[in-house]
């Protein structure tokens, strides 16, 4: 075997280790506002139950805390339109 085809082969057993390698974990950010991440518009919405819950933004993947003490919590627009179609959520007037 040559230079060239113990190269060649090095080159295909790194990118086989390489594709078998499991992905980094994403982490998410244990925040309940999205203030610094303003790539998106914001949207005030309102938690209309009084238990605490934290829900995770379908679209972001963002948290959001809300309680009867903090109902109204900023929401990127792209999570906000999917929570308002719940009960327990409703935009805030402003």
């Amino acid at each position: 075997m040559c230079c060239g085809s113990k190269r060649s082969a090095w080159r295909a057993a790194s990118v086989q280790l390489v594709a078998q390698r499991p992905a980094a974990p994403v982490e998410k950010a244990p925040v309940s506002s999205v203030a610094g991440r303003r790539s998106f518009r914001e949207v005030m919405l309102r938690y209309r139950e009084s238990a605490p819950i934290r829900v995770w933004g379908p679209v972001t993947g963002l948290p959001y805390d809300f309680s009867a003490a903090e109902p109204v919590q900023a929401v990127e627009a792209r999570d906000a339109a999917a929570l308002a179609r719940s009960e327990a959520f409703q935009p805030a007037e402003a």
